[in-house]
């Protein structure tokens, strides 16, 4: 019981926190202190002025810190259930990240994209202390009583719903305080907000006997909406009020909350359980298990090396000091973007996987995933990373990002069981993300954008046909028309190979030659190409699994290679 007091405890104090960095906003006092983490270089500056709000918001910062991780290592000593140590754990992560980041915006000159995702991050941190509160109470069960609904599935979906749009709300209201823009939409989110929890409260009422808990945080939500719209509305009329402003941020914290509550207990006690049909018989899956399914559902290699060529594109494209800011905003949300595109790919070719053996175990064939909600987390990552990149980036790289993903879901997957040109196909989507870099640092595209694009276009071409060599057994078991399924004896796809070796030569040499990098990039890129060149050569002239093997790590080292010598010699601009 005491223990539970202390969490309790610890979620008012973050509470708290919301408030005192409403307070730092409203008054505009987040340059009051030009270093960090000291304060004019003392522990203990004089608390005059907006040094009093910054430097006060530090000193609950810590003091929010020092409590979570406190009950962080007791959950670690004592605590039983997993799920909520890692609630713990990722609580503790959450206010070490708080804090650097709010490091970040004094040393950077509060660059939006930062402090925006100080506001964002510091709410959800409230939300994760209150929800380990809760869970730490002495009535709380592992095996909760179920919800007697008739329309339980609806239910479950109309609170996520409210959850999700709450946060919507929290990142639109966070632009809005830092950047100026995004009223209208902003006001569109309170309406939908609204409307969304008036259905969810409607869905329980009919059987609020049975959910009396339920009904009871229905109806809190309800009334926080209502007292925020009056606040929102006050704002509106009084902009220069700094007590409304602040109260404008804590009424937020607490629809945020009240939403992520709402349903979570909904989701809890509508009977979930993770068991999947797996073959003949059935298999439990953990809270660990879901996790990792979902991990792997985005192909994380896969997407890191996109992350990694749109890290390029940006860093070449891009000048200044808040390059850092920037670079980390288009790289989330490309993250979710290709992520999601990645698990609609496996939604979709779903039966193919399941007759190969590479990919058999893959989250949906091996039964760790039903179909239906991997589509949903794919459509929920892409839609969220399209969002993110319109808002945080640029209207652009949102745009190239939507067109990547769509050629890859809409015209290479299906030619896949067409024509080998799909390979052709494929290389669109994939020589887009340095594009999408640039279009974040540059706001527009140009020749080296272009150059780019074409890098990446020709240099995968012989890395897919690699990889078609190597599973060329299994991609005709899927019935895949892949080039070196098509043919028997591989000369076309040997001819191949070699002619896109040969084209990537000049066409490597190309960033030095419009005044993209430098000499040194120029003798380096033609030893890297006349090098993978020559791998290609060998792989075409003994074809041979070892060779395309060989050829396949080959493409796998070129890449970062080829990008890490154009960076490093086209330097700061």
């Amino acid at each position: 019981m005491a223990f539970h007091r202390y969490a309790v405890l610890t979620a008012f104090a973050t509470f708290v926190l919301v408030i005192a960095g409403g307070l730092v906003t409203s008054t505009d006092s987040g340059l009051a202190v030009p270093d960090w983490p000291l304060s004019y270089g003392m522990w203990f500056p004089p608390m005059v002025g907006g040094i009093f709000y910054e430097h006060g918001h530090r000193m609950i910062a810590a003091t929010v810190g020092l409590m979570i991780l406190a009950l962080a290592a007791r959950l670690w000593k004592v605590e039983r259930r997993r799920w909520v140590r890692r609630l713990a754990y990722s609580a503790l992560a959450a206010v070490i990240a708080q804090g650097l980041l709010g490091g970040l915006t004094v040393l950077w000159l509060l660059p939006p994209q930062i402090s925006i995702a100080h506001a964002c991050l510091g709410q959800s941190l409230f939300c994760l202390v209150v929800c380990l509160a809760i869970s730490t109470a002495p009535a709380w069960t592992e095996s909760p009583e179920p919800l007697v609904h008739p329309r339980v599935v609806l239910l479950r979906r109309a609170s996520l719903s409210v959850a999700v749009i709450a946060f919507i709300q929290l990142i639109l209201g966070a632009v809005i305080r830092h950047t100026g823009a995004g009223v209208g939409a902003h006001v569109a989110g309170a309406a939908a907000l609204v409307v969304a929890s008036g259905w969810c409260a409607a869905l329980l009422s009919q059987h609020r006997r049975h959910a009396r808990e339920l009904w009871g945080h229905a109806i809190r939500l309800l009334l926080l909406l209502g007292g925020q719209l009056l606040v929102g509305l006050s704002v509106f009329l009084h902009r220069a009020d700094v007590m409304l402003r602040t109260a404008h941020v804590a009424m937020g914290a607490l629809v945020l909350v009240q939403a992520v509550v709402l349903a979570w207990l909904i989701v809890r006690s509508s009977g979930i359980r993770y068991r999947f049909k797996n073959r003949a018989n059935h298999q439990a899956v953990s809270d660990t298990g879901i996790a990792s399914a979902y991990f792997e559902l985005t192909k994380p290699r896969l997407t890191a090396m996109v992350l990694v060529t749109t890290a390029a594109g940006f860093w070449l494209g891009s000048a200044g000091p808040e390059r850092w800011a920037q670079l980390c905003a288009v790289l989330f949300g490309t993250a979710l973007v290709a992520g999601g595109a990645n698990a609609l790919n496996e939604w979709m070719e779903r039966s193919e996987d399941a007759l190969m053996q590479r990919t058999r175990m893959r989250p949906i064939p091996s039964g760790r995933l039903p179909a239906e909600r991997a589509r949903r987390f794919g459509l929920l990552l892409v839609a969220g990373g399209l969002m993110w990149l319109v808002v945080m980036v640029n209207a652009l790289a949102a745009t190239l990002a939507a067109l990547s993903a769509a050629s890859y879901l809409l015209l290479y997957t299906p030619l896949k069981r067409r024509t080998p040109l799909c390979t052709l196909a494929g290389a669109i989507p994939g020589a887009l993300p340095p594009v999408i870099g640039w279009a974040a640092a540059r706001q527009t595209l140009g020749l080296e954008a272009w150059a780019l694009f074409l890098l990446l276009f020709v240099w995968q071409l012989p890395h897919f046909l690699a990889i078609a060599v190597l599973y060329r057994e299994d991609y005709a078991q899927a019935g895949y028309r892949m080039l070196p399924v098509t043919e028997p004896d591989g000369r076309m796809t040997a001819r191949q190979t070699v002619l896109y070796g040969l084209v990537l030569v000049p066409i490597s040499l190309f960033p030095s030659m419009i005044g993209l990098a430098g000499p040194w990039y120029f003798y380096g890129a033609l030893a890297l190409s006349l090098g993978f060149l020559a791998v290609a050569m060998r792989a075409a002239w003994r074809r041979s699994m070892r060779n395309a093997q060989l050829l396949f790590r080959s493409s796998i080292l070129y890449l970062p290679a080829l990008l890490g010598l154009l960076v490093w010699n086209q330097g700061w601009r």
